[in-house]
């Protein structure tokens, strides 16, 4: 029996190198493909002056990944979540299933009526845009790593702070792409393939909600939520979270062998 395929996708402000550890753990057990989404890791297609929607970033993934008699699955964290429900959205028979951590899908806050989280979710972004408007591209870092670490912009690594700076005028599209989404909550409900939710106790109350939501629009879909875990978990990649995003699809392979 072939191994099965993993298709990775990254949060915002990361690459496809944010899943090197998951790749190294699980040697002999899956195969991993782990693309840069569109203006991050070596991708150098797009430009700050145009913008980005969930469509965009599929199509440029599916001339990679639509190969003839491969099917997959796709796990995807925040950012990379929302994509990965994008891409089965639009190309379902090639996903087996969709382990997602925290997919930010926030337009389903609207949806669902759920104002506080939406107000807090536009809040963000609306500092980190005024700050990389300003030029001030770490202020903006320290205000999108603040909110979703939990900490003090004060005690945030520097380095960190740097490297999310230079990648914030994606990270501003990102967030357009998310709020300009228009997919009804139905078309989600309608997806076939197995689902696994995966939420972090300690994450903003916005990303909890989009999973609840998500998980109540979605009749296939399980979720889990993870003792104290935030929303950056899955980028510090402990021995437990790789366990667990990897888990459901070796199941789901071996399920549907």
């Amino acid at each position: 029996m072939s191994l099965p395929l993993v298709v990775a996708l990254h949060s915002s402000a990361a690459s496809g190198r944010q899943w090197q550890a998951y790749r190294e753990a699980s040697a002999g057990r899956l195969n991993w493909i782990t693309p840069d989404l569109i203006g991050y890791g070596r991708d150098e297609t797009w430009s700050s002056s145009v913008g980005v929607t969930l469509d965009q970033e599929v199509d440029r993934l599916a001339p990679h990944l639509l190969l003839p008699g491969q099917s997959f699955h796709l796990v995807g964290h925040s950012y990379g979540g929302a994509v990965a429900l994008q891409f089965a959205l639009r190309h379902p028979r090639a996903v087996r299933s969709l382990t997602l951590y925290e997919p930010v899908r926030f337009a389903a806050l609207r949806q669902a009526g759920l104002q506080s989280e939406w107000r807090e979710i536009r809040s963000l972004a609306a500092r980190v845009r005024q700050r990389s408007l300003a030029g001030d591209w770490q202020g903006a870092a320290r205000a999108f790593l603040g909110f979703w670490s939990g900490r003090p912009e004060g005690e945030l690594d520097a380095r960190t702070v740097m490297s999310v700076g230079a990648r914030c005028p994606k990270v501003c599209a990102d967030f357009d792409a998310l709020f300009n989404d228009t997919v009804p909550l139905r078309l989600l409900g309608a997806l076939q393939m197995p689902v696994r939710l995966l939420v972090g106790s300690e994450s903003p109350a916005p990303a909890r909600a989009v999973a609840q939501v998500l998980e109540l629009a979605m009749p296939q879909a399980d979720l889990q939520e993870l003792q104290g875990l935030d929303h950056l978990a899955p980028l510090r990649a402990s021995a437990g979270l790789q366990s667990l995003l990897t888990a459901f699809a070796q199941q789901e392979h071996l399920l549907a062998a």
